[in-house]
């Protein structure tokens, strides 16, 4: 019974992260915070959610050694979701600044106006 309330915490508290991503993405103007919105909550979303259903998994009363097979898939998801969610969040905010589509100049750092100015000369 414990563990059924502990994993219900966890996996709500997934779906408000996952939930904020979401919103995040239709809310946020430009690029380059959409991509923040992605990456950042969606990925700790989805550990939350794992994490409540390890905590379900192992604390049913059922769970015997055929069933830790599902739980090697879990953090085999997890792993690959924090390995690949930066990668693809640097991928997409680097395109998004060579084709431009990042938002008004006044919104990069005094270290980024060079290269803004360099991708603007290019035909």
């Amino acid at each position: 019974m414990l563990t059924d309330v502990i994993s219900l915490v966890f996996i709500g508290l997934g779906a408000f992260f996952v939930f904020s991503a979401a919103v995040g993405l239709v809310r946020l103007g430009d690029t380059l915070s959409r991509v923040h919105a992605v990456t950042k909550p969606q990925t700790v979303g989805l550990i939350l959610t794992v994490i409540g259903a390890i905590v379900r998994v192992v604390g049913s009363p059922s769970f015997d050694i055929s069933q830790r097979g599902d739980l090697g898939i879990l953090v085999l998801l997890v792993l690959f979701a924090l390995m690949t969610g930066p990668v693809t969040g640097q991928r997409l905010g680097r395109v998004s600044r060579r084709e431009g589509l990042y938002g008004p100049p006044d919104h990069l750092s005094a270290n980024e106006a060079p290269a803004q100015r360099a991708v603007r000369r290019k035909p």
